[in-house]
């Protein structure tokens, strides 16, 4: 059975399983959470290990090339924290200490940006660490595990990262199967330290200075062992396949054998892409389509890559980089990739082009992917092609420029050839089905959304189902109006971690939203999709008055959380809009839900069931009900004060509680 958990609990599983002995850290968003969790484990006696609360994140890198020395060592880091150990990470390689970073990828600034893409991952790409990339949490766990196996193989003893791409994967709740500890400890021996720091019977000498010649063959035999690691990655992932049952290659391929047309990336935002790539295969006119989902960054699978390109004869290949490498022709993805063709096929490959998105934070959606598909159809076509990248979502930068009168007039001077040339061709822009139902929860900071919509996670999965949970991220205050997402597959046969934004349930978990100018609830809920509004005064007739929406157009539902909170003596009405949430919308059955929560409601449990219980009793969707004095809980300092930093970790049971408890 899988546990609801977020990346970066899954993360922290992962080190946990791999028996990590130290782990230094200093705290950055949107990685916090790993090394929450690992510190709670080791307060509370689950994982034996020494942690640091280091005074840096310089300092954190430091320690872990300390006792990596002698003993399995790790840490989490994002950003500019990365930027920090960097220094320190290229001597880590140097010096040959197998230790483990999970990042959770942020942007690096300048200016200041706290949300997700690559950039970080880039920056250390040159420090001789080994890079791989998940794309969702249960990669991630699965990931660290064979990090450390690839790492500390004889042939290799070399740093690694794992990375995961910050918010959207380091804080979204999904289901992940936490591996057997005996069957990881069969599959990762013990830490066998080759020189250790502490064996003062075999003295040996760390950081010592080298003149010209024994650098540059150190640096030559550097270079060689990272090499090594892809043989290495390519045999572990295989045995964690046997063993586990969920093998991993240096990149995954996915779509036609056969694929004129290829979308080369990395990490989780493969999700939408892997939603196009079924939708368009097949169709009319369309020809082979695939995504070149590349796991193993560095080092490098160049031969491999475009031996796979060859296979396939590949007409063309987009790809896409979601960071920068200023003042270079492509970004790092792109220039490895033409690179890997260039040397490894001799001008016979696929045409490249290079396109950059999903920056700060910015959501690389379905539609992104049709576009870049016509991009590669026009390229394969023989038409000309931008010799620096293209950008998604730059109004002034199209990919197709469809009116000459939006476009930068300079950049028209210098590509308006080639964007004459290219046909945004209609074929690959058909509606996609939807394969998922979406529910969007508004709410207030500190009122408890995102645990109510952990918790409805975990009772979906319960029910069969795969569902993903992503709550917003951002600056807000105290009460300020946040968002939580929630996705349910539909096709149990296929898994799907992109959202359409077509909202089937909205909830609101106070009235007051629906006079928000900035937030207009029933924007992207479709047609006869479910409102359900925590409210003490106003009737769903009102509701409708309020939107000017139609029954046709909206089914309206009302609780009054807030007094059943209050009557039961709960702080929060998140446990109250859970059991109102499952009168409204009935997809994950009730009786169901109810044996998940039992077990795992939020402490006091008595209090959290009976609340769920008379939210789903007292829950109408009738025209008109009598409206009630509205009774609001007492805000007390200690309420204003308190932020959560991890709902799936701090309000529901701990993944240790669940894995002890059964």
């Amino acid at each position: 059975m899988a546990t609801v958990l977020s990346g970066n609990a899954a993360a922290a599983w992962g080190f946990r399983l791999s028996r990590v002995q130290c782990y230094p850290y200093y705290p950055i968003t949107p990685s916090t959470g790993c090394s929450q969790q690992i510190s709670r484990w080791v307060n509370d006696g689950a994982m034996d290990a020494l942690t640091i609360n280091a005074e840096s994140e310089h300092s954190a890198a430091s320690q872990i090339i300390a006792a990596g020395k002698s003993v399995r060592a790790g840490t989490a880091t994002s950003s500019k924290g990365l930027l920090y150990m960097i220094e320190v990470l290229e001597n880590a390689a140097g010096a040959g200490v197998p230790a483990g970073i999970f990042l959770g990828n942020r942007a690096t600034g300048a200016p200041i940006n706290i949300w997700a893409d690559n950039t970080d991952a880039y920056a250390m790409r040159d420090s001789g660490a080994i890079q791989l990339f998940a794309s969702d949490a249960q990669s991630a766990l699965d990931g660290v595990i064979q990090g450390y196996r690839i790492a500390e193989d004889i042939k290799v003893r070399l740093p690694f990262s794992v990375n995961l791409r910050g918010f959207t994967g380091t804080h979204a709740y999904e289901g992940v199967e936490i591996p057997d500890q005996k069957a990881v400890d069969s599959l990762l021996p013990s830490y066998v330290p080759l020189y250790s720091l502490f064996a003062p019977g075999k003295p040996v000498t760390y950081g010592a200075m080298l003149s010209a010649y024994p650098y540059r063959r150190h640096k030559r035999n550097q270079m060689e062992v990272l090499r090594q690691a892809t043989a290495v990655a390519q045999k572990v992932g295989k045995e964690f396949g046997k063993t586990f049952g969920r093998a991993y290659g240096l990149f995954e391929w996915i779509g036609d054998p056969k694929a004129d047309l290829v979308i080369a990336l990395m990490g989780e935002s493969a999700s939408p892409g892997e939603v196009v790539v079924r939708h368009l295969q097949g169709r009319e006119g369309i020809p082979g389509v695939a995504l070149l989902k590349i796991r193993l960054f560095s080092p490098f699978p160049a031969r491999e890559i475009a031996e796979a390109l060859a296979k396939a004869k590949t007409k063309a290949v987009v790809v896409l980089d979601e960071g920068l490498q200023h003042g270079a022709v492509f970004p790092p993805l792109a220039q490895r990739l033409t690179t890997a063709v260039h040397l490894h096929l001799e001008g016979k490959g696929p045409r490249i082009a290079s396109v950059i998105g999903g920056l700060g934070g910015s959501e690389v959606r379905q539609e992104h992917f049709q576009l870049m598909f016509a991009l590669a159809d026009n390229i394969a076509a023989g038409k000309p092609v931008r010799t620096e990248p293209y950008w998604l979502d730059i109004d002034e930068d199209p990919i197709f420029c469809e009116s000459e009168a939006q476009v930068s007039p300079k950049l028209l001077k210098k590509w308006g050839e080639v964007w004459r040339r290219h046909e945004r061709k209609e074929k690959y822009f058909a509606p996609i089905p939807a394969d998922t139902h979406e529910i969007r929860i508004y709410s207030r900071a500190g009122q408890g959304a995102i645990t109510s919509a952990v918790g409805f996670t975990g009772a979906g999965i319960l029910s069969g189902h795969q569902l993903l949970t992503v709550p917003a991220f951002g600056s807000e205050r105290r009460g300020a109006i946040i968002t939580t997402d929630t996705l349910i597959n539909l096709n149990k046969d296929k898994k799907v971690r992109s959202f359409n934004r077509a909202w089937n349930a909205v909830v609101l978990y106070d009235d007051t939203i629906l006079y928000s100018p900035e937030h207009q609830v029933l924007d992207g809920l479709k047609e006869g999709g479910l409102l359900l509004v925590n409210t003490a005064n106003l009737t769903t007739k009102k509701i409708r008055q309020i939107l000017n929406a139609s029954e046709s157009r909206v089914r309206v539902f009302t609780v009054n959380a807030n007094e059943i909170a209050h009557r039961i003596g709960l702080k929060h009405i998140n446990m109250t809009m859970l059991g109102a949430f499952h009168k409204a919308y009935q997809e994950i059955p009730f009786d169901v839900a109810q044996t998940y929560y039992e077990k795992n409601v939020p402490r006091p449990r008595d209090a959290s069931m009976e609340a769920i219980r008379q939210g789903f009793a007292q829950t109408t969707d009738q025209v008109t009900i009598k409206p009630k004095k509205e009774s609001r809980l007492v805000t007390t300092q200690e309420f204003l004060d308190w932020r959560p930093d991890d709902h799936g970790m701090e309000s529901w049971p701990s993944a240790v509680e669940e894995y002890q408890h059964g």
